[in-house]
């Protein structure tokens, strides 16, 4: 068996080769619809330097051997997946809707990294690997997606007056977000950790308050390199 990678260095040089072995066309193609490619190469650095950042954040705070539901992973969170699995060989679900992304994800890992034990996987994240239940949840900037929910991304960042709000929109959109927060407050079991970002708090806290939970917030906050949201973590009990 491979002996665990400790050292956090190791893993951003892994992910480094990871990220040169990406299509970038094509990754850029599906976040951005024009100079996606050349956004990719202005921020890979930040994503290599915040993600280990976060990850030597976040591991101080999980356990060894243990379980992530990752929700919306993606390439900002590759260097955090890989040090839970190499640093720590926790077992991490890195789900992500998108197939194509997956895809190409899963092709950079295969030439750059085919000992790692990651993959990211396409579907919903809130029935992804059964009825296994995880002591830890990543959701970093779903809430806030634009793409998906256009109005409470708008809200979240004070994009628009209260004069221009589609009630009706906003109702429909603040419905399935509480559905999809409910789906994965759900697959946390407790004691547990939540590292997400600030404008997502409100939607596990008002899970935590329905279910008699008790979320203790953190202090320290780490900007993400695509969209500067600040990210942070949740101790739930």
């Amino acid at each position: 068996m491979k002996k665990p990678t400790t050292d956090l260095r190791a893993v951003s040089l892994l992910t480094r080769r990871v990220l040169d072995a990406c299509d970038w066309g094509a990754l850029g193609a599906i976040y951005f619809h024009e100079d996606g490619e050349k956004f990719w190469a202005e921020r890979r650095p930040a994503v290599v330097e915040l993600g280990e950042r976060l990850a030597r954040a976040l591991l101080r705070r999980l356990p060894a051997r243990g379980a992530s539901l990752w929700v919306g992973a993606g390439v900002a969170e590759l260097p955090v997946l890989l040090a839970e699995t190499m640093v720590h060989e926790r077992t991490v679900v890195a789900a992500n809707l998108r197939g194509d992304e997956c895809d190409l994800l899963n092709r950079a890992l295969a030439a750059a990294a085919p000992t790692a034990s990651l993959q990211f996987v396409a579907g919903d994240a809130r029935t992804l690997g059964g009825a296994t239940t995880f002591d830890h949840l990543g959701c970093i900037s779903v809430f806030t997606d634009p793409e998906t929910w256009p109005v409470l991304s708008d809200v979240a960042y004070g994009r628009i007056a209260p004069v221009q709000l589609d009630v009706e929109r906003f109702v429909a959109e603040r419905e399935r977000a509480r559905e999809l927060a409910h789906g994965l407050w759900a697959r946390l079991r407790r004691p547990g950790l939540i590292t997400t970002s600030a404008e997502e708090v409100p939607w596990f806290l008002e899970q935590a308050a329905a279910s008699g939970a008790v979320v203790d917030p953190d202090d320290e906050l780490i900007e993400t390199a695509v969209v500067g949201d600040p990210v942070g973590f949740l101790a739930v009990r």
